[in-house]
């Protein structure tokens, strides 16, 4: 075998510690690796891998590795394989033999990796949701279970709440028992129970409450009891939330991870296969891990398996969302190993404690915040012991400084200059004493524990002249450009947005002023005075909103009753803007996906985004990319794809995703980043300012005269009592049972909400060890008195246990305000210019100064024009322009989603179909179009169906068939005569969207029949598309048209699972009384060929 030192050495990488090496060389079986922030974790996690396979002991596909997120996965499954890669060269060029060399592909390719199967790196989630898909029969569900998002979900919940008929007994908001509806089902899911047993649990819990002796009843413990018994109440709405999810075969995150626990556990040959599949399991963040998921792992691999779990309790900062930090301490016990004697010992537990990160004073600092969390599990005499981290050999002393400050404003001051003072962007950019310093650049972030913190910071930061980057301000649907593209579509979609429409008014590119718009109000207020007479009271929908104002401007010269009336400025923008909102609505009929892009080329945000100084074009339209991926995830998982319907979805999306979740990119090397301290988890900078340690915001919930307390489960309407959840070894212990009487229960409550309390400080306190390990050099721990309450602050206890462990000093410290003192920021007045420059100034004069020179250059062109020189340059112009209109153009890629007559078109004429893509205009009037169009909605209507139906796809407007001259009626007259107005449709006017060759291609049928002509056949269908021409005489016309009713065949066969030759397909020519049957339809292969041929695809 070949040591991980000798692997370091081929692959000309620093070697490994011994402690990394214990780790990367241990045995095939259980084992735990505490490993501290910046420990280097993920590196020796790739490196055990590499290990492994070099020296044949697994194959690739034979490891399993789960993290939590896609980006981490990514980044060791790339690492994994960029070293396997190095490592098979490497050792080949030196003639070192590999024990593993076989599997891993040595011996002749020029890459050998290239054919290997790689290891399965996923996140947990994911891959709960494969073994649900794989085995999803064995509980009883369908294979393609749709997945709900957390949008999709409320919109559910609510559905269920608002028809809810039964007494529920409170008074909260719909809202409110919406929200405590899901987060009851998800804590059932994490806590793998079903409602029948959450109800009884909460039914013990209430009547040990109440025969509790009592002389008279308490207050406080009958809320208690009450707040129960509306949460027994809710999970029957509970029940009918997921009875209703299992009706429309769709599950939620939650469901994929308790399914695949109850496979893990219930059906003993999936745990099988799996640990056949996967011989080495490694597991990462396990400290972050849910009961559900601990569950499902125990359950999968925990006879001995070889898993490799790798994680910090101190960094365990999720526990809001189910993470369960006493999990970790648990894993030696929960994945015993067989011992050598017999019975089961716990399995091995090692430690990286060397901090490759942090400088010396940041270490110190770090560790005495975790100290009392080292203290809490020594006490609890646990079998993994969590050493204080060491510095490693390359530390230098590095600064921690701290510094209270009399308001926030001027705590974001202090946190600017000490930014100032360290940030170098790459080049040497930036605005200190490290502007023009040679040598690396240096990072800086500066981190909050609440969001609200960011607005004076960026003020602050921004002032500076420095490049920030916000991350997690909020979610995809509150970046500017996003929200501007919803504010137009939601405008043009619904007249009484006006919310939506005064953001494209106030906005950077419309930017309406005061006067301009209380004038727009008052000619809103006009409109609506119109129809004050009529002798019907009109409805909310002929109600005139802001928006109709917009669409119908006065006229020139209007004024009010009060001399109010438009800058020409002002109705030129106005003008532009109606314009733009008729453009949206004249193609609602496009696909969400083409009219998210409509819009985004009407706002001009295409061009805005490209020409963002400092941001490559990529990352400057991530966020309008990710949305527009979003309204394709929409468009595919929706039953009804309308703007209309995605628009109240996004409205979920914004209260229940927080916007959505951004989309992952690295941080920008470019600008300062300005974060939560969750979102910061897994990042480092070279200099770092924490935010905000007052008591009440880190930690959250301030102290009271007792102390810090919580009522945790007691009162909360969305919370699972502790002594339900699977966890609750791990939580505050609540002896609701056998107390003697009134007083001895109200002592335990007493007790319970302190230990509570100590429970939720430890939370936090993990939260401000995380934030002080970001930092490799410098740390900046800042405070304030005032905020923007009317009580003064206190400083943090993790600030003043470092101030009393002699690691930080008070000196420039401002002095606590005197009592009686008022805020200072009750006498500050913001304000701000209306309506504001979207620009900072410097960009602001950079553009003045570009327009100018262009209008100089033309006017000095303009000057020249006579001159015969200037003719000449004229000429090659303009024959250059009339060259480059007549040039061929280049190629045209496909829309995702077709037409059928999109697909004919085509294949009849490729070039004529690309120029239309290139520049769609619109198709001339067609009589025979309208004819086909008219009769159609008869037939429909003959045969006692009606349908809406998009603009783009009306029946008959494909209708090319040669016109006769028959009228409407004599058409009727006709039809009848057919066979098939006698018989009865299995469909009409029926819209079916299939995939071909990754194409979505959308087809409108007219009619299906019962094949009754072919007895032979069973199940036959006839699908008939009706023409009120005749037959074409043309053979490539002929063609064409078959090609059209080969699609509708195929569709229908697909949708409905019929093989494709029991569905036959005619057209019936109404006009002739002819039926015709091709015989040759093409099928799915020789659609896909014809589409590749017409595409240069092959």
């Amino acid at each position: 075998m070949i040591s991980a030192l000798l692997v370091a050495d081929l692959l000309r990488r620093d070697r490994p510690t011994p402690e990394q090496v214990a780790v990367i060389e241990a045995d095939l079986a259980p084992a735990l690796v505490v490993a501290g922030a910046g420990s280097g974790k993920t590196e020796t996690m790739a490196g055990r891998v590499v290990w492994l396979l070099a020296n044949g002991l697994v194959e690739p596909g034979q490891v399993l590795g789960l993290t939590f997120t896609r980006k981490a996965a990514g980044e060791l499954e790339l690492r994994v394989r960029r070293r396997l890669r190095a490592l098979v060269r490497a050792a080949t060029e030196r003639g070192i033999e590999l024990p593993g060399g076989a599997a891993l592909g040595l011996g002749g390719a020029d890459d050998p990796l290239a054919r290997l199967e790689r290891p399965t790196i996923s996140t947990y989630n994911a891959y709960a949701a494969s073994l649900v898909a794989d085995h999803a029969l064995r509980l009883g569900l369908e294979p393609g279970t749709r997945l709900l998002a957390e949008a999709a979900r409320w919109q559910l919940a609510d559905e269920i709440v608002e028809s809810w008929s039964e007494d529920l007994g409170l008074d909260n908001a719909v809202t409110t028992v919406v929200e405590a509806v899901l987060a009851l089902s998800g804590q059932l899911d994490e806590h793998l129970l079903t409602t029948a047993e959450a109800q009884a649990g909460i039914a013990g819990i209430v009547e040990a409450l109440e025969t509790t002796p009592a002389p008279r009843p308490r207050a406080d413990l009958t809320k208690i009891a009450e707040s129960l018994r509306a949460r027994g109440r809710l999970l029957d709405v509970v029940e009918a939330y997921r009875a209703r999810k299992r009706r429309a075969d769709a599950i939620d995150f939650g469901d994929q991870v308790a399914f695949a626990a109850r496979l893990a556990l219930e059906v003993p040959e999936v745990g099988a296969a799996e640990r056949d599949r996967f011989r080495v399991v490694l597991l990462d963040e396990y400290q972050d891990t849910s009961y559900a998921q601990l569950t499902l792992l125990r359950a999968l691999f925990g006879d001995g398996h070889a898993v490799t779990a790798v994680g910090d309790p101190h960094q365990s900062i999720y526990g809001w969302r189910g993470a369960s930090a006493g999990g970790l301490e648990r894993f030696p016990e929960d994945f015993a190993a067989p011992a050598p004697g017999g019975g089961l010992a716990p399995a091995r537990v090692l430690t990286l404690a060397t901090s490759f990160r942090n400088d010396h004073r940041v270490l110190a600092a770090a560790n005495l915040v975790a100290g009392p969390l080292r203290a809490r599990s020594a006490a609890r005499g646990g079998l993994v012991d969590v050493p204080e981290l060491a510095a490693g050999p390359l530390a230098e002393e590095g600064t921690v400084t701290a510094r209270m400050l009399a308001t926030m404003g001027d705590e974001a001051e202090a946190i600017a200059d000490f930014v100032v003072a360290h940030w170098r962007g790459p080049g040497g950019a930036g605005v200190g004493p490290h502007a023009a310093a040679d040598g690396a650049p240096v990072s800086a972030a500066v981190l909050c524990r609440k969001r609200r913190q960011f607005e004076a910071i960026h003020a602050a930061l921004t002032a500076r002249g420095l490049p920030v980057e916000v991350v997690g301000l909020g979610g995809l649907l509150d970046t500017p450009e996003v929200v501007d593209l919803v504010a137009l579509l939601r405008a043009a979609h619904d007249p009484s947005r006006g919310d939506a429409l005064m953001r494209l008014l106030t906005g950077a590119r419309y930017r309406i002023g005061a006067a301009d718009l209380h004038a727009l109000v008052a000619w809103a207020r006009q409109l609506a005075g119109r129809r004050t007479d009529a002798p019907v009271a009109p409805d909310a929908v002929d109600e005139r909103s802001i928006v109709d104002a917009v669409d119908d401007l006065p006229p020139a010269g209007w004024r009010d009753k009060d001399g109010r009336r438009l800058t020409a400025v002002g109705r030129a923008r106005l003008a532009d803007l109606a314009e733009v909102l008729r453009a949206v609505r004249r193609h609602t009929y496009l696909p969400l996906v083409e009219l998210v892009g409509h819009a985004e080329r009407l706002l001009g945000l295409d061009l805005e985004l490209l020409a963002r100084p400092g941001a490559d074009p990529a990352r400057a339209r991530i966020h309008v990319d990710a949305f527009t991926q979003v309204a394709d995830d929409f468009a595919r998982a929706a039953d009804a794809p309308t703007l209309g319907a995605f628009l109240a979805w996004l409205e979920a999306a914004d209260e229940e995703e927080d916007g959505l979740e951004m989309p992952v990119v690295e941080p920008d090397p470019h600008a300062v980043q300005l974060m939560t301290i969750h979102a910061a988890k897994g990042l480092e900078w070279d200099a770092v300012a924490v935010a905000g340690l007052v008591d009440g915001i880190l930690p959250a919930d301030p102290a009271n005269k007792e102390g810090y307390t919580s009522n945790a489960w007691l009162n909360d309407l969305c919370a699972l009592p502790y002594p339900l959840r699977g966890d609750r070894r791990d939580l505050p212990v609540l002896e609701y049972r056998g107390a003697a009487d009134i007083k001895e229960l109200d002592r335990r409550r007493t007790a319970f909400r302190a230990a509570a309390g100590e429970h939720g400080l430890a939370e936090e306190r993990r939260l401000a060890y995380v934030a002080i390990t970001r930092a490799r050099h410098h740390a900046l721990l800042t405070a304030h008195w005032w905020g923007t309450g009317s009580r003064v602050r206190v400083p943090s206890p993790f600030l003043l246990e470092l101030v009393d462990g002699g690691l930080l000093g008070t000196a420039g410290w401002a002095p606590a305000p005197e009592p009686g003192t008022t805020n200072p920021y009750g006498e500050v007045q913001p304000s701000a210019p209306w309506p504001g420059d979207p620009l900072p100034p410097e960009r602001r004069r950079a553009l003045e100064l570009a327009a100018e020179a262009v209008r100089a250059a033309g006017a000095q062109a303009g000057s020249r024009a006579a001159a015969p020189d200037a003719w000449a340059a004229q000429a090659d112009r303009l024959l250059a322009e009339r060259s480059a209109a007549t040039a061929r153009p280049g190629p045209v890629e496909l829309p995702t989603a077709l037409s059928a007559s999109a697909v004919v078109r085509l294949d009849r004429d490729p070039e004529a179909f690309a120029a239309a893509l290139r520049r769609p205009v619109p198709q001339p009037p067609s009589p025979q179009a309208r004819l086909g169009t008219a009769f159609h909605a008869w037939v429909e209507g003959y045969f006692g169906a009606a349908s809406l139906v998009d603009v783009d796809a009306l029946p008959g407007a494909d209708d090319d068939s040669l016109p006769v001259t028959a009228d409407l009626e004599r058409l009727r007259e006709s039809f009848r005569a057919t066979p098939w107005a006698d018989r009865r449709p299995v469909a009409v006017e029926q819209e079916v969207r299939t995939s071909v060759d990754g194409y979505v291609v959308t087809s409108r049928i007219d009619a299906v029949f019962d094949d009754v002509e072919r007895a032979d056949v069973p199940d036959g269908i006839v699908v008939v598309d009706w023409k009120t021409g005749r037959p074409p005489e043309d053979p490539a016309e002929r063609a064409a048209r078959e090609l059209q009713l080969a699609v509708y065949r195929l569709a229908w066969s697909r949708w409905k699972g019929i093989p494709l030759e029991r569905v036959r397909a005619a057209f019936c020519y109404v006009a002739t009384g002819t039926t015709v049957y091709p015989q040759h339809l093409l099928d799915e292969e020789g659609i896909t060929a014809l589409l590749r041929s017409v595409t240069g695809d092959r």
